[in-house]
């Protein structure tokens, strides 16, 4: 398996402080030890409104340079909307990432059922707002038909993909797909060889050893990529272990989930670590520096963690 910088961890959103440059995060990566790059599909790193030619050529050429593979492209996309026009927008820019994707030669382009979106409050990211009523996003629309215009969607982008010769990773997230099962049945009713499954630990309901491996025997060659998270502190001894709090006990068995991966789905993809959440200390948000070190430290410690 391969650890990869999933670039959304240093956007500047979810810290107090600037992003850093995309082009600038590829030396930061390789010397914390990472194997690759995974490209946040949208604003400041990865839209493909800001990417032209020369822009995406320079994005293979770090790559390369940099000795580190472009493990995915990470879309946004929201296709739950009754409105036609807006799942037509989401469809487009999910088929111009397929496109960056292919350019860049990234294999796989993560999608989700219905992204919430997020908003800024004095510059950092909070989910307050867009996900306010995350269940009820359009009044008078049941669950079967959000559930049908997402399936309708995939089975398009699913053709868009499998055209330009990329994967599509359907991510087990909140709403509609938050259980793995979901997951698995949209790709079975869509029943594209380019859709497959993204299936991330800490968004799991239960961390069990005997829970992981159900939902990953379900999964089998269908896994085609996975994310991690949380905070990392190193001990005395130099080890990485997980940083948890009275408001956050639960961590999630990374050596279980992992090995589960391996023995069960033969997986030898990539893990992207992801920084998603606001950070705070004292109910203020950190700086730059500790999503620096914890970009660091996320790698150490998923080494530690690998079968």
């Amino acid at each position: 398996m391969k650890v990869s910088l999933y670039t959304i961890s240093l956007s500047g959103g979810y810290y107090r402080g600037d992003a850093v440059p995309l082009l600038d995060i590829f030396p930061k990566a390789k010397a914390w030890g990472y194997d690759g790059i995974e490209i946040e599909g949208k604003r400041p790193h990865g839209s493909p409104l800001d990417l032209d030619a020369a822009a995406r050529s320079a994005i293979r050429t770090a790559a390369d340079d940099h000795g580190l593979e472009l493990s995915c492209v990470a879309a946004y996309n929201d296709f739950s909307s009754p409105v036609e026009e807006h799942r037509e927008n989401e469809m487009l820019m999910v088929r111009e990432l397929i496109r960056l994707a292919a350019e860049i030669g990234a294999p796989i382009v993560r999608v989700f059922a219905a992204w919430s979106g997020v908003t800024r409050r004095d510059g950092c990211i909070t989910y307050d707002v867009a996900r306010y009523n995350l269940d009820h996003r359009y009044p008078g629309t049941t669950a079967l038909e959000r559930w049908q215009y997402v399936r309708e969607c995939l089975v398009e982008v699913s053709r868009m993909a499998q055209d330009h010769g990329v994967t599509l990773a359907l991510q087990n997230h909140t709403p509609i797909t938050s259980h793995w099962d979901h997951l698995l049945q949209f790709i079975h009713e869509v029943n594209s060889p380019a859709l497959k499954a993204c299936l991330d630990a800490p968004l799991m309901q239960q961390h069990t050893e005997a829970y992981y491996r159900e939902a990953i025997a379900a999964t089998g060659d269908l896994l085609v990529h996975s994310h991690f998270g949380g905070r990392f502190e190193r001990d005395g001894d130099g080890r990485i272990h997980q940083a948890t709090s009275l408001a956050h006990p639960a961590v999630c068995d990374y050596p279980a989930f992992l090995k589960a991966a391996k023995e069960i789905a033969g997986y030898d993809g990539h893990l992207g670590y992801e920084l998603c959440s606001p950070v705070l200390t004292g109910h203020r948000h950190a700086g730059l520096g500790y999503a620096l070190e914890q970009a660091e430290l996320a790698c150490a410690f998923m080494r530690q963690c690998l079968p």
